[in-house]
């Protein structure tokens, strides 16, 4: 990955020394945008064999192909493309030309965008395309994650499939929005993660933070993953406390900073949890909108909007649901999208119960699912919200989904888990 990454900055920098020079058109865009092609193709072909490369590759072909219909073909509209993406291309551009003021922009995705499009000028194809790139990187470590955990090869398809073909995963990567950059960084920290569990690395465990942070910084809902995070670590190595002191020092250390960071930018981090003065934000339902639900709780704030959490979490992932259908949009939408999230949540708890992995496993896993989900669910008023927002969990779900259902993970587990005294797996 880091030598495609290299050649995209390379792309960057030299865009940059000579974009006063380019003739006005999209034939530079269209050169930046095949010659990634080629990098990407021959990344795939290096790092991959046989039928996941054919999978992958036919998932990256497939999106590139949505955004040249994105950009080229008006008549064919795009789900999720129009106000936003378009918003995010115009202010970007603006800023980058210094002509609208960067604090008055609403999400970190613009200044993003804004730096890369004064890097390169407004190649928009080329950004979207970057988009692509980071989806492509997605999937490659999503599978090398299945493979670190020795998942069975048919759990591996399944998990490939679905994050390669499920429609609104395509769209979600194939536009102008920051979903396949918080995806990115939270596929590469979960891998982190994960191999920080079985090798306890403090740079793995530090990579795995920082990246979720990243991806906390385009869409605070990510802060699910930090929290799950440190409890991991006081949970898996509360039995060195008292012994070594050294290496929790340094966890210790490194998770109060981070803490402290956190705290600190507030308003880059915390935007959906704390007001402008630093408060916490008294949570209230407001329900508005043509794709609205639980409607009728409307205007419940405080301890009375958390009781009904568990049918904010249950809309949140599978709306639109059959009652609240108002056409054939809806019931497109439920079959290619709300059904794969039934599907991976039923086959997950299904396979929890059926597993003989140490209980702890097993909570672990409903923890993690749990609080990503607690937190995404309050943010999310209507069905088309939740399509967009639960697409950014879609790597942790696939792996839990993936991780309930094998049961060669249990040999990963007698290998790596560092567990009490005794404990057998199957207990």
């Amino acid at each position: 990955m880091s030598y495609v990454l290299g050649f995209f900055v390379i792309q960057i920098l030299a865009t940059f020394l000579i974009k006063d020079f380019l003739p006005p058109g999209e034939v530079y865009s269209m050169l930046l945008v095949f010659t990634g092609i080629v990098a990407i193709s021959l990344y795939l072909y290096r790092n991959l064999k046989n039928e996941w490369l054919f999978i992958i590759f036919i998932g990256f072909a497939v999106r590139v192909i949505i955004l040249f219909i994105d950009l080229y073909v008006p008549s064919i509209g795009i789900f999720s493309s129009g106000t936003d993406t378009e918003y995010f291309h115009e202010v970007s551009v603006l800023v980058a030309n210094g002509q609208y003021p960067l604090d008055q922009t609403h999400t970190v995705y613009v200044p993003f965008l804004s730096a890369l499009y004064y890097m390169v000028g407004d190649q928009r194809a080329y950004s979207q395309f970057l988009n692509i790139a980071c989806w492509v990187f997605s999937v490659v470590f999503l599978f090398k994650t299945l493979n670190y955990l020795q998942i069975e090869k048919n759990l591996i398809f399944i998990a490939m499939l679905i994050f390669t073909l499920m429609p609104n995963s395509i769209f979600m990567s194939s536009i102008l929005l920051r979903e396949a950059l918080i995806i990115f960084f939270t596929t590469v920290s979960l891998f982190y993660f994960i191999r920080w569990v079985g090798e306890r690395s403090f740079l793995q465990f530090g990579w795995a933070v920082v990246l979720s942070i990243l991806a906390m910084t385009f869409h605070s809902g990510m802060i699910g993953l930090v929290f799950v995070y440190i409890a991991s670590f006081v949970w898996l190595e509360r039995n060195k406390m008292g012994k070594q002191i050294s290496t929790p020092l340094i966890y210790l250390l490194f998770i109060a900073s981070i803490t402290f960071i956190i705290f600190q930018n507030s308003d880059l981090f915390l935007s959906k949890f704390v007001n402008d003065e630093g408060a916490a934000v008294d949570y209230e339902i407001f329900a508005e909108g043509g794709s609205v639900y639980l409607a009728s709780f409307s205007g419940l704030s405080g301890v009375a909007a958390l009781l009904v959490a568990p049918l904010k979490m249950f809309y949140f992932l599978f709306s639109p649901l059959p009652l609240d259908w108002r056409g054939g949009v809806d019931m497109v939408s439920f079959l290619f999208d709300s059904s794969v999230y039934l599907f991976l949540i039923g086959a997950t708890f299904y396979g929890l119960y059926r597993s003989q992995m140490p209980l702890r496993t097993k909570i672990f896993i409903l923890l993690v699912i749990g609080v990503t989900v607690f937190i995404y669910s309050y943010g999310t008023q209507s069905a088309g919200t939740a399509m967009r927002h639960r697409n950014k969990i879609i790597p942790l779900l696939l792996l839990s989904f993936a991780s309930a259902n094998s049961r060669q993970l249990l040999d990963f587990i007698k290998i790596k888990w560092i567990g009490k005294k005794g404990e057998k797996v199957d207990s």
